[in-house]
């Protein structure tokens, strides 16, 4: 079984990584850490107002197979919380930056960040909800597909075994090794039984029909 405890052959079909000399290193190396990590934080803060918006606005409109409490925790709550980061880090990036630039000349940073903050994120999220919306008939299409294919594998009595020699047993109780996917069907080898094939064939949009059984 998958992580989510949903059979990933269904998924399968549907989606058809010296001392001195010591001492001067340690000096030199923290100096560079020093600097690294005021460069690693500003790299942070820009990658998280750039991203973190443009994941959350998408987030909110792709489409998931998610149940209730999915839906309110991780596609609202979490992709909500993604757009208030983004907007945090593109607040204080600005900020910095008019701090910098201003050199005590502007009296009101904050707000100016703020604001700038504010077109930023709504900027990336409203992205994010494009891409979102256009990746959402697809992604619903797949997820509706996984959903007949696990009712398939389950009516037809498939167990997926999560093992490498043995990957699922049919409904007679045979022994199968999950071999490769086509456009047309899943093959598999039948375990114990020399040259013996099995298959699903699927329909031109992945869906499961029929269970040849052993060939």
């Amino acid at each position: 079984m998958s992580s989510n405890g949903r059979p990933k052959l269904a998924l399968v079909a549907a989606g058809i990584g010296g001392t001195a000399v010591a001492g001067f290193g340690l000096g030199l190396g923290r100096d560079i850490y020093r600097k690294t990590k005021k460069n690693v934080e500003l790299i942070a803060l820009l990658l998280a107002a750039v991203f973190c918006p443009f994941i959350g606005g998408r987030g909110l409109v792709r489409g998931h197979n998610r149940g209730i409490f999915g839906t309110i925790f991780l596609t609202i709550l979490g992709s909500l919380l993604l757009i208030v980061t983004g907007f945090c880090a593109a607040t204080l990036l600005l900020f910095g930056i008019l701090v910098l630039v201003g050199d005590g000349k502007t009296d009101t940073p904050f707000l100016l960040a703020l604001l700038g903050g504010l077109v930023v994120t709504a900027l990336h999220a409203g992205i994010g909800m494009v891409v979102g919306l256009v990746q959402r008939p697809k992604r619903l299409k797949a997820i509706a597909v996984g959903k007949f294919n696990e009712r398939f594998l389950e009516e037809n009595g498939f167990q997926e075994t999560d093992g490498d020699d043995i990957t699922h047993y049919d409904d007679s109780g045979q022994a199968l090794r999950f071999l490769e996917a086509h456009q047309s069907r899943l093959v598999f080898m039948a375990v114990g039984r020399r040259g013996k094939r099995a298959f699903i064939d699927l329909d031109q949009d992945g869906r499961m029909v029929s269970y040849s059984g052993i060939a």
